[in-house]
């Protein structure tokens, strides 16, 4: 693998990105079908079909190949397992941080960790994956306990629901079962035992702060009940709200229609060739499409074991096939994970993320709380 091409490719696909959300944008009959659509709607769906047609302009032409194959899959699939391992380090570090066992200069606040979570390759306070911690993994997924994926809401950093979660039966979440493997192979389930002692200090500040802002609505609701009944002939002016719909373009076809509809033949031709859309099947049980599509595309024969319902029967055999799969991509996600790390090549960030600004929204309440208990207006706590 050529470093200096996969440079390349990465600063092909940002630059691609932006050159078709500006397409898009200025796109006049498309503006036409977007204009009664929500504004941030609008945003999101140029963003994300963007996103999709770089896909479809990079990969559409070996689409086939691949599929066939399924080496991209596993490997995009494998990698994300190495993010696995990074999450559960950076929670560490997070029980570390909020028991003040440790100063690190880059945290300021408890939600710094939500921001670590959507970038966690390149965080720089915790240590590289390391091959001990792949086979750690591949243990795991060898495992009775492995998990494919979190629930939708579950998310990696969630410190207080995944701490209560693993010392009672009260939270609204499990504990991660990859969580749980690891500290059984390092005896780090300690850290969950320690106290929050930052957290209960951004607590008290938010507190205070939440007091003074109620008090102001308040006081901001009364002044108006007095202006208005100063001025009753005069109607209170009404708050207008944007009355719009969202923009619903995740419906089945809908991709299809717009792209046959707004792009030109190359493009169409390279959505086709990608796959289209890909979608499911119209079938009540979801799971059992896909673990139906997952073993018809096997590159090798899958048996599968009786049972007493058919339909699990079928999860079985794609489960271990899938955990087979991610066992043999490792390796390679691995060393390319590794030519990142060694040849100092930052990994590509989520286009919405954005850097927490600690002048405002939770930052600016804990400062401002800090002010009100007689503290200087900074974060040093």
């Amino acid at each position: 693998m050529n470093p200096e091409k996969e440079k390349e490719k990465a600063l092909w696909r940002q630059q691609k990105h932006l050159e078709i959300k500006e397409e898009l944008r200025q796109n006049e009959k498309l503006k036409k079908l977007l204009e009664p659509a929500y504004p941030d709607s609008r945003d999101k769906f140029i963003d994300d079909y963007a996103a999709k047609k770089v896909r479809w302009l990079e990969y559409g032409p070996n689409h086939k190949e691949w599929l066939e194959r399924e080496d991209l899959k596993w490997v995009n699939d494998a990698t994300g397992r190495l993010e696995e391992i990074q999450q559960k380090k950076l929670f560490d570090v997070q029980c570390l941080w909020r028991a003040e066992k440790i100063e690190i200069p880059e945290l300021k606040l408890t939600e710094d960790f939500k921001y670590w979570e959507e970038n966690v390759f390149n965080c720089p306070f915790t240590e590289p994956v390391t091959e001990q911690e792949v086979e750690y993994y591949i243990q795991y997924l060898q495992s009775l306990n492995f998990e494919n994926e979190q629930g939708w809401f579950d998310r990696w950093q969630d410190y207080k629901e995944i701490k209560k979660a693993y010392n009672s039966e009260d939270a609204n979440r499990n504990f991660p079962d990859w969580y749980d493997f690891h500290n059984g192979r390092t005896g780090l389930s300690a850290y969950l035992l320690l106290p929050d002692v930052r957290g209960e200090k951004e607590d008290f500040y938010i507190r205070l702060w939440n007091k003074e802002f109620h008090e102001n609505i308040a006081r901001e609701k009364k002044k108006k009940e007095e202006e208005a009944n100063l001025n009753k002939s005069e109607p209170a002016p009404q708050e207008v709200q944007d009355k719009r719909p969202g923009l619903s373009y995740h419906g089945k076809g809908w991709l299809t229609w717009f792209v046959t509809t707004y792009e030109d033949k190359e493009t169409q031709e390279m959505f086709k060739k990608y796959g289209g859309e890909r979608d499911s099947d119209s079938n009540d049980d979801e799971y059992l499409t896909n673990d139906l599509k997952l073993l018809s595309r096997a590159d090798k024969p899958v048996p599968i074991e009786g049972w007493f319902d058919w339909k699990e029967a079928i999860h079985k055999a794609a489960d271990r096939y899938r955990i087979e799969k991610i066992i043999d991509a490792l390796p390679v996600a691995y060393e390319q994970y590794r030519m990142n790390v060694d040849l100092n090549i930052p990994f590509a960030e989520p286009e919405s993320l954005k850097k927490i600004d600690y002048k405002n929204g939770y930052g600016k309440a804990v400062l401002r709380g800090r002010e009100l208990n007689g503290e200087p207006g900074d974060f040093d706590f």
